[in-house]
């Protein structure tokens, strides 16, 4: 059988073409670009207003209108929990890759030391992503940058905790 030589090159394309298609969007990656989502800086208003009210009603008494946390966040409170850090880009928040932000969000940090609470009964998965997209709208550029570059180097728990050589805790019991 005979192969029409116009088809050749169309056959090849419509491959590529399907090809390229049925893999956007199965790696976790929005877009074209091949940069995952939550590595772009929100600026839809409405998630930034959602995160904003969420924020002023779960989060500000204990990390503070202005995002500042606890005066003396380094050191440990008497009872050997952690205080709030910061959430304005000064303290370690950037350290945590997106997965960590929002899984101490959902869980607490009471696993690691800390006294916040769990949300997990409280907020849901976009409640959380609205939040933080909130917080790092308002981060200097530098850290948002240093940010991503940190969290393309840890972007699962497996490669953090292979990274940091210890398992990442969720809950305080296990």
């Amino acid at each position: 059988m005979r192969q029409h030589p116009s088809l050749i090159p169309w056959i090849g394309s419509a491959a590529l073409i399907l090809a390229s298609a049925s893999l956007t969007g199965c790696d976790g990656f929005g877009g074209a670009s091949g940069t995952p989502d939550h590595l772009e800086r929100t600026t839809d208003p409405e998630v930034l207003q959602r995160g904003e009210r969420l924020y002023q009603q779960h989060c500000i008494a204990c990390h503070g209108a202005q995002r500042e946390g606890a005066e003396d966040w380094r050191q440990r409170n008497p009872d050997g929990t952690l205080p709030p850090p910061p959430l304005d880009g000064s303290a370690h928040t950037w350290h945590h890759p997106y997965w960590q932000l929002k899984d101490m969000i959902r869980y607490g940090a009471e696993a690691r030391g800390g006294a916040m609470p769990s949300f997990e009964d409280t907020l849901s998965e976009a409640d959380v992503e609205a939040i933080i997209g909130w917080l790092q709208s308002h981060w200097p550029d530098e850290i948002f940058e240093a940010w991503t570059r940190y969290d393309r180097n840890h972007p699962t728990q497996a490669d953090w905790e292979e990274a940091m050589g210890e398992p990442w805790v969720t809950h305080p019991d296990g």
